[in-house]
């Protein structure tokens, strides 16, 4: 039989940044949220302290809204106290084989899972961030956080993990790009331009739409690999002078390298109309890295 949700109370395990922004949202919106966490700080209006034992007696859903390394743990602690009236939402950005673990000790209680992966960063966002949702219980559980002001929470799949998955490649990018602009800027500074690279940077992605831009670089990306190799070779050698340790700008050479060695500029007489041609050739020349194969555990 399935189980049902009927939200009267919300509670949040872990009580950061995330915690205090979904919780200030659910309040205004009329919900009754209460929190635990190993620090104790009553800075919300409206949301109460409780103990680990008390706020899931008290709370029909469940938000975890931990430090990543600790989630687990977290999992461990709650699912005793759990019954069938509990949904423990796991918010936290983790691998999807983590996230199935995770799934796999609330398991062995009576409650729901679902699982949830953050996309936007909340502190810019707030209440308005992506976030998507999985699990058997998660269509209904995305439709409840709409009502309770968490307006861009999404049904992914009945599939836990693959909504955490969609979180952990979407980083390649996103936490990509901040270490690249850290790494320019700290060279920048070096050289005493940080400023002007900033500015010219800015404007730059601000006049022009960024789909263009994205594409661009893909599409030319076989004809211009070979001398854009070159070119990173010769900012290495900038940074080498500046004394600054080119962790980024290393693994930007040695992908235009890969490309270059891989044969796929052969592959493409003139510049490809289709984006998606690029990225599907260069998988088919040269494999990035060989799977990882599932463990027991993942599999779970």
């Amino acid at each position: 039989m399935e189980k049902t949700i009927k939200v009267h109370r919300i509670g949040f395990i872990g009580f950061g940044e995330v915690g205090k922004i979904f919780a200030s949202a659910m309040v205004a919106k009329g919900a009754e949220v209460s929190y635990y966490d190993v620090i104790r700080t009553d800075v919300v209006p409206g949301v109460a302290y409780c103990p680990l034992d008390e706020l899931v007696a008290r709370c029909e859903i469940l938000l975890s809204t931990v430090t990543t390394h600790v989630a687990v743990a977290v999992a461990e602690a709650a699912a005793p106290l759990l019954t069938s009236r509990n949904t423990y939402a796991d918010m936290n950005s983790t691998s999807g084989s983590m996230k199935r673990r995770i799934a796999g000790v609330i398991g062995t209680s009576p409650a729901n899972f679902v699982e949830g992966a953050i996309l936007s960063a909340v502190g810019e966002a707030g209440a308005n961030a992506a976030i998507l949702v999985a699990g058997e219980r998660a269509e209904a559980f995305a439709r409840q956080m709409n009502q309770l002001g968490l307006v861009n929470v999404k049904y992914f799949s009945s599939a836990v993990g693959e909504a955490s998955q969609v979180k952990m490649l979407r980083s390649i990018f996103s936490k990509g790009v901040e270490c690249l602009l850290l790494e320019m800027l700290i060279a920048g500074m070096r050289a005493g331009v940080a400023e002007y690279l900033w500015k010219d940077i800015v404007d730059f992605m601000t006049k022009h739409p960024f789909q263009g831009i994205a594409e661009n670089w893909i599409k030319t990306h076989p004809a211009a690999s070979e001398r854009r190799y070159h070119e990173m070779e010769q900012v290495l050698e900038t940074l080498k002078e500046l004394g600054v340790d080119p962790v980024m700008t290393l693994g930007t050479t040695e992908f235009f390298r890969k490309s270059t060695e891989s044969g796929l500029a052969a592959r493409f007489t003139r510049k490809p109309d289709d984006v998606w041609a690029v990225p599907e050739e260069l998988a088919k020349c040269r494999l990035l890295s060989k799977p990882v194969p599932l463990t027991k555990e993942d599999q779970s």
